[in-house]
């Protein structure tokens, strides 16, 4: 007999204080063999020897899976809620290039030379204007400068600079003087110039103004002129401009030239020099400025939420942890920086409605990966290029939604000057990933729910008498900065739960939290089950057990314990002192 109530009573109800306090744990590991199987009838009762257990640690207790959403990080031990959010397709921004083409016809205008005392000939005058124009794309909010590639349609080869070509008849001199002593032909000072093929004719340049001397007049001065920047904002004359009115771009303008040649013996009083130019159609490319290209990044990445352990479920579960942070990475090749203006969407397939987050003012650097943490709290959070406090974040996860969304607005900065390519495609590329450190808030709650069953076989034999009880007492040190408090239910061979008048379940105390994770605190804790009708205990199979963390203390609702992670190795239970004992009468055959 003393051995099959052994087995009767010390079983489950080692199991039912081990189950209880450690949310249904029951480890091989534990060691009841020093527990004396001595037992007693003393008025009625039957009483266990006290025994005690080695130290629990969350990871006994929780035994999390591969794939679950909580990890235990393999260095420190601590747990982390981690998503990573799902591939997103790069945004391409692009500025189309800008094509300059000719608005009308260049004007000639002779060069009359008159012959002054001395016998030379000289005069100074624009003898060419010319006009060109294009059209502003809007994503160009202003121009500082531009280099210039030349138009292919015009037979030219990728990658050369626009050019024009200048003539100066000099032959229209030949008749009154056979050498040019000075030359200065001066093109609009907004152009840079590149290169000046004068053949072999020697000069000096300043900027754009170039100077020969002693030229003959037996043929004609034949430049070939490369352009390599255009400035813009330069504003001289109607005749020698470049500039943005609208979204329209105006380049006009003159060769200048001055002209003083030897002495002459002709009688002539004046005489006329022509001119001819030429410049195909062009293109404006690399460019300094301000831009805004248009971003198409509305889509951030979504993630669908997977492998969360049961703890983390249930209507009586609140999440609401202390500091989660979405880290988002954006690799992006622009020149300029920028702003997200992002939005943060938990959805849930109950069709209850989403949660949503807003996170405005996210700052993208220019050319390069910029790392931004998104938390709730940025206190001692370091190495990230930006950093947002949004303090209702913890509502995205407050209740563990099926799948969170990340959809952005992103504007790039148009106040700075910076260099672009025109006809360039630029890439952006967004990633994110949701990391929870589990550290309560002081709202959280979890739930660990498990089951400990299959004791029919071993109670279906014998009858107690009504209200007849078990009730376990102990020790509890708790490690863990959380307040724990145990409930339960009975249920029968079939699964079902046995109401409160067949067996009722009670705990009394709350397992008090350790403040810092480190210091234990104990707790005297007892678990009575009780049997209010006869023959409830033979159809009893188990208990459900729900075990619930929480910061808050549920008895006084003042004190809480908050914002320290928890550890899956550091923070432990140790119960002391488990004292096992059935009040009541046993009937049955103990052959």
């Amino acid at each position: 007999m003393e051995n099959r109530l052994h087995r009767l009573w010390l079983s489950p109800a080692i199991v039912l204080l081990g189950g209880a306090l450690l949310a249904g744990c029951v480890n091989d590991d534990y060691d009841f063999d020093e527990v004396d199987s001595t037992m007693g009838f003393i008025g009625g009762e039957l009483q266990l020897p006290a025994s005690s257990t080695t130290e629990i640690t969350l990871e006994d207790v929780l035994e999390l899976e591969d794939g679950d959403c909580v990890v235990a990080d393999r260095v420190t031990g601590d747990y982390s809620f981690v998503q990573e959010g799902d591939d997103v397709a790069p945004s391409h921004p692009s500025v189309d290039r800008i094509r300059v083409a000719q608005r009308m016809p260049p004007e000639e205008t002779p060069l009359p030379l008159e012959r002054n005392s001395q016998g030379k000939y000289e005069a100074s005058g624009n003898v060419q204007v010319f006009h060109f124009s294009g059209d502003k794309p809007e994503e160009v909010v202003e121009l500082t400068s531009a280099d210039l590639s030349a138009d292919l349609s015009a037979g030219t080869t990728s990658g050369e600079s626009a050019s024009f070509d200048f003539t100066l008849n000099l032959t229209d001199l030949r008749s009154v003087v056979s050498t040019v002593e000075e030359l200065t032909i001066a093109f609009p000072e907004y152009m840079e110039l590149s290169g000046i093929d004068a053949g072999d004719r020697t000069f000096t340049q300043d900027g754009s103004e170039v100077t020969f001397s002693n030229l003959p007049t037996s043929r004609d001065l034949k430049l070939s002129v490369k352009i390599s920047t255009l400035n813009f904002g330069f504003y001289e004359s109607l005749d020698n401009r470049l500039v943005v009115e609208g979204n329209n771009i105006y380049l006009d303008g003159s060769i200048y030239v001055a002209i003083r040649t030897a002495r002459s013996s002709s009688s002539s009083s004046y005489v006329r020099v022509g001119s001819s130019f030429g410049m195909d159609n062009f293109y404006i490319s690399s460019v300094t400025g301000k831009f805004n290209p248009e971003i198409d990044m509305t889509d951030l990445g979504s993630v669908d939420v997977t492998g969360v352990p049961d703890f983390l479920r249930g209507d009586d579960v609140c999440v609401d942890l202390a500091n989660p942070q979405v880290l988002l990475t954006i690799k992006s090749d622009l020149s300029m920086g920028g702003t997200v203006d992002g939005t943060i969407k938990a959805f849930f397939n109950d069709g209850s409605g989403p949660v949503v987050v807003p996170v405005e003012g996210i700052k993208i650097n220019a050319g390069g990966t910029t790392t931004i943490c998104i938390c709730r709290n940025a206190d001692g959070i370091t190495g990230y290029d930006d950093m947002k406090e949004v303090p209702n974040l913890s509502d995205i996860i407050r209740r563990i939604p099926d799948r969170i969304e990340f959809s952005a607005v992103a504007t790039a900065d148009a106040t700075k000057e910076v260099e672009f390519e025109l006809g360039r495609t630029y890439d952006i590329q967004p990633s994110y990933t949701v990391k929870a450190p589990i550290a309560f808030a002081e709202d959280a709650q979890i739930v660990y729910r498990d089951t400990v069953d299959g004791w029919n076989s071993d109670l279906e034999d014998y009858e107690l008498s009504d209200n007849s009880y078990i009730e376990l007492t102990a020790n509890v040190e708790n490690r863990i900065p959380a307040f724990l408090t145990l409930s339960a239910y009975a249920i029968d061979v079939n699964g079902k739960r046995m109401s409160d008048s067949e067996i009722e379940v009670k705990v009394d105390n709350t397992i008090l939290a350790s403040s810092n994770g480190v210091e234990p605190v104990g707790s005297a804790i007892v678990v009575k089950v009780e049997q209010k009708q006869s023959d409830a205990l033979e159809r009893l199979d188990g208990l459900v057990f729900d075990f619930a963390a929480s910061a808050r203390n549920p008895q006084d609702r003042t004190d809480v314990v908050d914002n320290i992670t928890l550890n899956s190795r550091n923070h432990t239970i140790l119960i002391n002192d488990i004292k096992v004992k059935l009040v009541g009468t046993v009937i049955g055959d103990f052959n």
